[in-house]
């Protein structure tokens, strides 16, 4: 963070975008760890990219997001800019599940990674409180009580896998621009205690539930092009520096079975590249729909993606 650190804790709001899922989706693929790796990288990215200030990045977690947002550092109060954060949060999930749609549509790959990138999904939790912010070396920290508590609430007992969960400090200090359907909870965590919620489930339509409509929306040209980039970066995967992207994401083979890889790969280019030029071509053509998805609303108790994961 470009920000300057402060001997006083100071108000803040709390957010992780968190990947629900990650853990079960790379234990269950560790054997294509390079392509599960291009998926939770592509779909980090699509949600940094979305952050408008005054939300910042604190820190990358693994397949979660820490932000933060300084109430007394901006130009404007608060209540001037609380609709502003709030929006944006929901947005979230909006450009999360287009992502979601843009990779499912795209692979041209039937490893495990590639076929079950729909079990993906983004949850937020929210909380507002006080932070110190301190140097430790080069990196800007976040300390505190408060700091504690949005983390623990990332282990909950909602069962929906996305979800929006604000403590009732964070549901006072954000508004939003259409009515949202909030639904109170309470979470209980030793040396914490009683921890109110209230828990918003976005509709199916900012999940991977959308793809069988949104293919027929695209051209033949963006096809083309979405799965010809995906293609590149997971083939290319192997020759990147072992740190380049997500070096949370280690794998267990050492620099000798890295380096094999690499060469292989580069080998098989003159010959994999051109045949792959036309199976991208073939697949952009059909329009693939991913017939495992289903069409469905949120219920407040997440009954529905229950019974729909038994499908």
């Amino acid at each position: 963070m470009n920000i300057p650190v402060d001997s006083q804790p100071e108000p803040v709001l709390l957010i992780i975008a968190d990947i629900s899922g990650y853990t079960r989706y790379m234990t269950a693929n560790a054997k294509t760890l390079a392509h599960s790796q291009t998926i939770i990288t592509e779909l980090v990215k699509a949600v940094v990219e979305q952050i408008k200030l005054p939300l910042e990045v604190a820190k990358l977690e693994g397949d979660a997001i820490f932000l933060v947002c300084r109430k007394q550092s901006t130009s404007r109060s608060w209540p001037e800019i609380k609709r502003v954060v709030g929006d944006n949060l929901l947005h979230f999930f909006q450009c999360f599940g287009q992502k979601l749609n843009e990779l499912i549509r795209s692979t041209t790959c039937h490893c495990n990674a590639c076929t079950h990138i729909e079990k993906l999904k983004l949850k937020l939790v929210a909380h507002s409180g006080e932070a110190l912010f301190h140097r430790v070396l080069n990196f800007v920290e976040l300390a505190g009580v408060d700091v504690i508590v949005v983390h623990r609430l990332l282990k909950n007992s909602v069962t929906a896998g996305e979800y929006l969960l604000l403590t009732e400090s964070a549901h006072q200090d954000l508004e939003f621009t259409q009515a949202i359907p909030f639904t109170g909870h309470r979470e209980i965590y030793d040396d914490i205690g009683l921890v109110k919620v209230m828990i918003y489930l976005p509709s199916g339509e900012s999940s991977a539930t959308a793809v069988s409509r949104t293919v027929t929306n695209v051209s033949l040209a963006e096809r083309f092009s979405s799965s010809w980039k995906l293609f590149c970066r997971m083939w290319f995967a192997a020759l990147r520096p072992k740190n380049a992207t997500f070096n949370h994401i280690t794998s267990a083979s050492g620099p000798f079975r890295r380096t094999a890889f690499a060469g292989l790969t580069l080998l098989l280019t003159p010959i994999f590249v051109p045949v792959s030029v036309i199976f991208t071509f073939v697949h952009a053509v059909r329009q693939p729909i991913n017939p495992s998805l289903h069409d469905h609303e949120h219920k407040a108790d997440g009954s529905c993606c229950r019974e729909h994961s038994h499908h």
